[in-house]
């Protein structure tokens, strides 16, 4: 475990962002060249590796999935492993689930699994959202698609080494939606002879707001704005241009389809009504996680069989997770992974992933693994 904890500091010591991860992933092959891996593709949609252990039968293929890239927060805490790149760090925990698929590793290869195979797959791009889907393009090319995908996320405030599931699904879909009006520039003195988008952008803003209220959606969506400009600071300009930037946020893809349907509808019909063109883009688009029912009561029962603590969520998390785009390609189950009732919330900046439940992430997972491939 102390090798695991040294991997773990290491990593965090040296946090690089989405499609970044060169450093991150030439430290895991150091790692994991001492554990002897059947097979090890690298470049898996960038920097991303897939490290396979084959049992001598054949048998069913797994997947387990960890993301490699860190966030752009400047950490707060005062540990001697604290990030060297600045304004950098891996305050999602992305360093501790590396550190638990490594670990899995160590584990195949004491005791290999006797049939199928596991693959583990280190997994660049997930805060951006664009990882999985390419990663997935190239499992299949290199005929490495699972019959099965299982990854955990650490999860604040719930008991350390506890596992958390939805029923059934884990967490939300969300996606970026940017608006671009285009109107005309004029003197600020003579506003008449241009075409400012200005109250058309706050009709736009506040139509967004009320979304949720206006439709007729299944489950809880959501709508937040995150950036809005018209024009540039020139007193004597009456602007020509605006951008709005919202994340559409939804616990069913469903929901999703029509909140994003409707958005762009909305947004249109006010541009075409105030003269403006309007050009829409779409961007970290992530589906719903939805895992599947027979893996997430195994997956109970490893835990219950474990002794650990097992919480089913009311409401699927708000937050979203580009794993879930494995949902579409095979069966899966995305979990949740307890740090601490007190433990400080991920994204923030002195968030740091326990080293303790380093092995209880091991644990459930190799159970898993061969009770899949017992099966």
């Amino acid at each position: 475990m102390e090798e695991l904890i040294r991997l773990r500091h290491e990593l965090h010591r040296n946090p690089e962002l989405s499609g970044q991860e060169r450093a991150t992933a030439k430290r895991l092959r150091f790692f994991l060249s001492r554990y002897q891996p059947h097979e090890l593709y690298s470049n898996i949609a960038g920097e991303g590796m897939a490290v396979v252990y084959n049992g001598k039968q054949p048998g069913p293929t797994i997947l387990f999935r960890c993301d490699m890239d860190a966030l752009p927060i400047t950490e707060q805490n005062n540990v001697r492993y604290k990030s060297n790149n600045l304004g950098v760090s891996h305050t999602c925990g992305h360093d501790g689930h590396m550190a638990i698929i490594s670990g899995l590793a160590t584990r195949l290869h004491r005791h290999p699994i006797k049939k199928g195979r596991v693959i583990l797959l280190y997994q660049p791009s997930e805060e951006n959202g664009s990882g999985a889907l390419q990663s997935i393009k190239k499992l299949k090319e290199l005929d490495l698609l699972p019959d099965y995908a299982i990854a955990l996320h650490n999860l604040p405030k719930y008991p350390k080494g506890s596992v958390i599931l939805g029923k059934y699904t884990f967490s939300a879909a969300s996606k970026g939606i940017i608006f671009r009006l285009t109107g005309r520039n004029s003197h600020a003195a003579y506003p008449e002879l241009g075409l400012n988008p200005a109250a058309a952008t706050a009709q736009i803003v506040q139509n967004l707001l009320a979304l949720p209220q206006k439709n007729s959606f299944h489950n809880f969506v959501l709508v937040t704005i995150i950036h809005v400009k018209v024009g540039d600071v020139a007193f004597g300009t009456s602007p020509g241009s605006a951008v709005v930037m919202a994340t559409l946020r939804a616990f069913d893809d469903s929901d999703m389809q029509l909140l994003s349907e409707t958005a762009v509808k909305s947004a249109t019909e006010i541009a075409m009504k105030n003269k403006l063109s309007i050009e829409t883009k779409f961007t970290d688009d992530f589906p719903a996680s939805n895992c599947d029912p027979k893996l997430t009561h195994m997956l109970e029962k490893v835990a219950i069989d474990q002794n650990r603590a097992v919480t089913f969520l009311n409401k699927p998390n708000r937050w979203s997770e580009d794993f879930a785009h494995f949902t579409s390609c095979c069966p899966s189950v995305l979990f949740g992974l307890g740090s601490g009732e007190d433990h400080p919330d991920i994204h923030t900046p002195n968030y740091d992933f326990p080293d303790d439940i380093i092995g209880d992430g091991i644990e459930i997972l190799e159970a898993l693994a061969r009770k899949i491939t017992s099966a």
